[in-house]
């Protein structure tokens, strides 16, 4: 992904983690996917936020983020 991608998805990220810790905690995750419209049950959501945390730790890092966001 190229450097312009990466710093637009960084800012999105970091404009719904609420609390400014680095990390999307569930609760900022279900207001992203709002802002985009998703259309989401609450299950789909906890379904697609623990597919987004590979590393099970319980939030999404950016890393993970920007993974999920580059998957075809």
């Amino acid at each position: 992904m190229d450097p312009e991608r990466t710093a637009e998805l960084r800012e999105a990220f970091a404009q719904f983690d609420l609390d400014h810790d680095g990390l999307m905690e569930f609760d900022e995750f279900v207001r992203l996917l709002d802002g985009l419209d998703a259309g989401m049950s609450a299950g789909e959501c906890r379904i697609g936020f623990h597919e987004i945390d590979t590393d099970r730790d319980g939030v999404i890092e950016f890393e993970e983020f920007l993974e999920w966001w580059g998957q075809p």
